[in-house]
């Protein structure tokens, strides 16, 4: 999924006021969490460092969550965003529980098919 089609997604099933930019910070920020929380934990990461997205990004850049689980995992987070700037606690409240499913089960899928980083060569008795 590209940015262009997380933020086309989004818009189409909570259309809102907010701008590209304010929804690219928002993408900026989840995959920024999902590079350091889940991709830079294992070894031999298929991305090896990233970089961020700002307005200057192109919008058909590809962002780092793949299929299946992208198109719940982004609009789920960017609908859960909405909802949290407009104030609507409970819309918001059952939105992220739908991303936090999402999240869990990409992270899950992501811990069984990739090896972690070892953190430690040796026990210490």
């Amino acid at each position: 999924m590209t940015i262009a089609e997380a933020i086309s997604l989004v818009d189409k099933l909570k259309p809102n006021q907010y701008p590209p930019e304010m929804k690219i910070k928002w993408l900026d920020k989840l995959d920024g969490q999902i590079y350091r929380e889940v991709i830079d934990t294992h070894e031999n990461p298929a991305i090896e460092q990233f970089a961020g997205y700002s307005d200057d990004t192109p919008q058909d850049t590809e962002l780092l969550v793949c299929h299946p689980y992208d198109e719940d995992i982004y609009s789920f987070f960017l609908q859960a965003a909405v909802d949290r700037e407009n104030g609507e606690t409970a819309k918001y409240n059952q939105t992220i529980t739908l991303y936090n499913n999402a999240f869990l089960a990409y992270q899950n899928w992501y811990n069984r098919t990739h090896i972690p980083k070892t953190t430690c060569n040796r026990f210490v008795f």
